[in-house]
């Protein structure tokens, strides 16, 4: 059974573009993917919501069952190899430190992608610019599995 890793923004775009009030059966679907364990809530994101405060945070912890995933010591020698790549490609000084930020969760959701060989799922998109380390560039550049939210739904069978 493929897993999928969500990055914080599956959940912040899709509260925006997909409201609960009327899009349930959106809501219904992921918190089931979350509760039986096919997608999954790596602690990173679960406190960058909680930090910034986002009602989400109260819905992820109405779930049943959901453990949020911790960094494992494996996932610690990728986050290094993952961080080691990025300062390899060009990228602003700017742009590494705010990938490598403990507050942020990008760096460490690759790395558990590639500790855990898991399917990354963002809406973010690949970019050129050396001012934004993306999520989608690290994938392709370290053959980590990176789909967007639609692909993750169409995968997982969403009908609306």
């Amino acid at each position: 059974m493929e897993r999928y890793l969500l990055d914080s923004n599956i959940f912040i775009q899709s509260e925006h573009n997909l409201p609960q009030d009327i899009f349930e059966g959106f809501w219904r679907e992921l918190g089931s993917l979350l509760e039986m364990g096919t997608a999954v809530l790596h602690q990173t994101v679960a406190d960058e919501l909680k930090r910034k405060q986002d009602p989400l945070a109260s819905w992820i912890e109405g779930l049943n069952g959901i453990e949020t995933m911790a960094p494992s010591e494996e996932t610690l020698e990728k986050y290094l190899e993952v961080c080691s790549w990025a300062d390899g490609q060009g990228y602003d000084s700017r742009a590494l430190r705010e990938f490598k930020a403990e507050s942020r969760a990008d760096a460490w959701l690759c790395a558990e992608a590639l500790a855990s060989d898991l399917t990354l799922v963002t809406y973010e998109t690949a970019s050129n610019s050396i001012r934004k380390v993306k999520i989608p560039n690290v994938c392709a550049g370290m053959g980590i599995r990176c789909i967007n939210g639609f692909d993750f739904m169409r995968a997982q069978g969403f009908r609306f």
